[in-house]
């Protein structure tokens, strides 16, 4: 008896386990020129964490995180993001990314994404808006892709809102838009 291919290779990936991996798209708002008078050099740290990490990290503040001697950006394993005049396009973590493999190991809860913008001192430490954590979620088949998006005093994370108005479906654009 001969089993149907797309039987098959839904069954292997059903069962192969949970996909708890994420493609990170990180991007930078046109307004950061105009806000700074040029365009700033920032650096953006993601990094699958555990529970006790990404508290540790909210405790610290962004101003001891970037701090060369701090060493946790190392212990995270955090892959960085550097972004400048030079280097304006869209950046991308796979979700197969050999970082994952090691991110894995130690059972991670959130991701998290911090960027190193100048301090608004009007902001308070346990609301800074220049970390974002976002919880995983387990999943099987398919990996998930969050979107962010760095502007001049904040991190925002984008979701999609579906497909533009008047356009015929097989030509629609999907927006991503800062959530309600």
């Amino acid at each position: 008896m001969k089993i149907p291919i797309p039987f098959f290779v839904l069954s292997v990936l059903l069962f192969t386990g949970c996909v708890s991996q994420y493609k990170v798209v990180v991007d930078f708002s046109h307004d950061l020129q105009r806000h700074f008078g040029e365009f700033p050099t920032i650096e953006v740290d993601i990094a699958a964490v555990t529970d006790s990490e990404a508290n540790e990290v909210r405790q610290m503040g962004v101003e001891q995180y970037f701090t060369p001697n701090s060493g946790i950006r190392e212990r995270l394993q955090a892959q960085t993001v550097f972004f400048k005049l030079e280097e304006r396009g869209s950046f991308v973590l796979p979700s197969r990314a050999p970082v994952w493999q090691t991110w894995q190991q130690k059972d991670p809860s959130e991701i998290m994404v911090i960027a190193s913008l100048p301090h608004d001192p009007s902001i308070t430490p346990q609301a800074d808006p220049r970390f974002l954590f976002v919880r995983m979620a387990r999943s099987y088949v398919f990996a998930r892709t969050i979107n962010i998006l760095v502007e001049p005093r904040s991190i925002k994370r984008l979701e999609r809102s579906g497909f533009r108005r008047n356009q015929d479906r097989s030509q629609a654009v999907q927006q991503w838009v800062e959530p309600r």
